[in-house]
């Protein structure tokens, strides 16, 4: 999309660590919102909606837990591309902001108009 006119914007995360492995766990929060720890089951979407504010400086971080690995980083903190420097993952004005949690890390990226995903590895599990 070219334009964002609503200025809503949307953060998915898709659990896609293998079966039989540690329960994935989250908790994502802004300054303004604490959505608390989830524990979205395997091949499940755990998302989330909102408006960007007017001086565009909204901040959404995650922390993820997976056994004894875990990590904690920004999800959206760009009004043009998710994050900061996500220019090299999705295209400008990128409005929705997906983040696949697989056993060799973390994949970021976008869908296309036909809802298939393209995500790239953006991170890797740190030792807990």
């Amino acid at each position: 999309m070219p334009f964002n006119i609503t200025g809503e914007y949307e953060v998915h995360i898709l659990n896609n660590l293998p079966p039989n492995t540690p329960m994935l766990q989250l908790h994502c929060a802004s300054a303004d919102d604490d959505f608390g720890h989830q524990y979205p089951n395997l091949g499940k979407d755990y998302s989330w909606s909102f408006e960007d504010n007017l001086v565009e400086s909204t901040l959404y971080f995650c922390h993820f837990w997976w056994g004894f690995k875990e990590n904690v980083f920004d999800v959206f903190n760009d009004a043009y591309y998710c994050i900061h420097g996500g220019d090299k993952f999705v295209p400008y004005y990128t409005t929705k902001c997906i983040y696949g949690v697989q056993e060799d890390g973390f994949y970021f990226g976008t869908e296309n108009f036909m809802g298939k995903q393209n995500l790239t590895k953006y991170a890797d599990w740190l030792s807990s």
